[in-house]
């Protein structure tokens, strides 16, 4: 695959992706990368001590790769990418995206044109071939969504002025960045005109276990913005509640009941099928509890960060 040549007329776009242990699926979005039609990009990617055939691909494809040593994650890993970018417009996509649309990046540069827009956030759409499960949790306001780096553009002054990922909630980049961004003067869009496809199925319920232990050290630092947020705690919370009662009572039977109504509840916010409600909803439900088990794990981590 050739690469893609320069323009003098179109800005220089810097690509980052981190990637670790994505020998599966990093082939695909590094195609479709170089493939989008604009010409003017350099790609990064940042192959975070992968223990697979990740290294290995890389070397397929005419890319800039950072190999680290050791695995630091991903917002780090994002920051090491933004460090080498040339350009003064960052894009970030996820090593198990891709991208469906040939005027991906154009789309973000047009937005961009407005002075007092800093970041634009796209959304995320299954991948065609596949017909997975899907997370169908939404924040109540359009305020309360968080940018997801795995599809979004930003100004690299927007991105050092708040000092880029923090490293410290290593995975919650994403909210720790919303919220420092949403304190500045700059605009953050959210727009569904640009999307990319995401690969896996399913988000692991190991993934949302990662989550979760940033949940209180988000809320020590972030407490109104985390509290928005906080759906999947209150349905770990509303579990936790039927569990005491089938002790108090020796009946087990309100936790099923809490269960059952949470699924419904939680497959419910899309207009499907009996079958496909249940199934998104025990997804979307096995999902949250995920996520609470994490907070509760990452209590005594952050126990030992107060004293």
């Amino acid at each position: 695959m050739e690469t893609p040549k320069a323009s003098q007329t179109q800005p220089l776009v810097s690509i980052v992706i981190p990637a670790r242990n994505e020998e599966k699926s990093i082939a695909s979005c590094l195609e479709s990368v170089l493939k989008e039609s604009y010409p003017n990009k350099e790609v990064i990617v940042i192959d975070d001590a992968s223990t697979d055939r990740t290294s290995d691909v890389l070397k397929r494809f005419p890319v800039t790769v950072i190999r680290n040593d050791k695995a630091v994650g991903p917002s780090s890993a994002r920051n090491i990418g933004v460090a080498k970018a040339r350009a003064e417009t960052i894009i970030f996509i996820d090593a198990h995206c891709i991208i469906t649309d040939p005027n991906w990046i154009q789309k973000f540069l047009q937005y961009l044109q407005d002075p007092q827009v800093g970041v634009i956030a796209g959304y995320f759409k299954p991948q065609p071939s596949r017909k997975g499960l899907i997370l169908t949790f939404k924040p109540p306001k359009p305020e309360q969504r968080l940018i997801k780096s795995g599809n979004a553009a930003f100004r690299k002054v927007v991105f050092d002025q708040v000092g880029g990922f923090d490293p410290k909630t290593e995975w919650a980049g994403d909210a720790v960045l919303t919220y420092k961004i949403q304190k500045t003067r700059w605009k953050i869009l959210h727009t569904p005109d640009i999307t990319v496809a995401h690969t896996p199925a399913l988000w692991p319920a190991k993934r949302a276990f990662t989550y979760g232990t940033c949940f209180f050290p988000l809320l020590v630092k972030y407490p109104r913005e985390t509290l928005a947020r906080a759906r999947p705690m209150a349905i770990g919370l509303f579990v936790t509640l039927g569990i005491i009662l089938d002790l108090i009572y020796r009946l087990p039977i309100f936790t099923s009941i809490f269960i059952l109504f949470l699924i419904l509840l939680n497959g419910s916010a899309r207009n499907t099928s009996i079958p496909r409600i249940l199934k998104n909803g025990l997804y979307n439900t096995t999902w949250a509890l995920s996520y609470y088990l994490g907070a509760i794990y990452g209590i005594p981590k952050q126990l030992l960060k107060q004293t």
